[in-house]
C-alpha cells in the first residue's frame, strides 16, 4: 500500500505494508566512522624511541585541548628486541590523569599527529608528547596494564573518553639489565561530533 501525502512537507509518498508498518531503508556507520568522515579521526605516534635502560619509561603523554571530547579506540605498542636484556616481564602502562613531569614540562612534540581522514586538512588540538630514558611522569593513577614482549606490536582496543583538559600516559618497563630498546607508541582516536 502507498500512502499519499498530498504532497505536504516533501511531497513524499511511504510505503506501509499489509502488517501497518512502515518500509524504510536504512545504512548504520559507527561514530567513530562518522568522525573519520568529518575529518575528525586521528593518529598520534611517538616515532621510535629508543631505551637505554631498564627503569619504567614514560613515553607518551596525551592532553586532549579539543572542546569536544576525544575517544581513544586503541593503543598501539611496538616492541624491538632488547640488546642485552632478558626480554621477561615487559609492561606498559597506561596512566589516567597524569599531570606533571619532564615529559611534560620538556614539550618533545610526537613525531606523528595524522588526519586519518586523507581529504582533510583539519589539525587536532592536543598537547601530544615523547618521552625518553631518564624522563619523569607524575600523578595520576595507574589504569591499565599490558603485557608485552620483544618484537612485537601490540594493539591494545579500548575506549577511553577524554572530556577537554584531562590526559593519558603511557609508560613502559624495559626488560631487566636492557641497556638498548626501540620502541613506539601510537594512539588511534577520534573527536566525538
Amino acid at each position: 500500500m502507498i500512502i499519499d501525502n498530498g504532497g505536504s512537507g516533501g511531497g513524499f509518498k511511504a510505503e506501509v505494508g499489509v502488517d501497518g508498518k512502515l518500509a524504510v531503508r536504512g545504512v548504520e556507520e559507527s561514530e567513530a566512522l562518522d568522525a573519520n568522515k568529518a575529518g575528525q579521526a586521528y593518529n598520534i605516534n611517538t616515532g621510535i624511541i629508543s631505551l637505554t635502560d631498564d627503569a619504567v619509561t614514560p613515553v607518551l603523554y596525551f592532553k586532549n585541548n579539543e572542546a569536544n571530547d576525544f575517544i581513544i579506540e586503541a593503543v598501539v605498542v611496538g616492541i624491538w628486541d632488547s640488546a642485552v636484556g632478558d626480554g621477561a616481564d615487559m609492561v606498559a602502562t597506561f596512566i589516567r590523569n597524569p599531570t606533571a613531569g619532564t615529559i611534560v614540562t620538556s614539550e618533545n612534540n610526537v613525531s606523528i599527529v595524522s588526519n586519518r581522514n586523507y581529504g582533510s586538512s583539519n589539525s587536532l588540538t592536543a598537547d601530544a608528547y615523547v618521552g625518553a630514558t631518564d624522563d619523569t611522569m607524575t600523578d595520576g593513577d595507574d589504569h591499565i596494564l599490558v603485557r608485552i614482549t620483544e618484537s612485537s606490536r601490540n594493539f591494545i582496543a579500548i575506549n577511553e573518553v577524554l572530556p577537554k583538559g584531562t590526559t593519558f600516559g603511557v609508560k613502559i618497563t624495559p626488560p631487566t639489565s636492557n641497556d638498548g630498546m626501540n620502541c613506539y607508541v601510537a594512539i588511534v582516536g577520534y573527536v566525538q561530533q
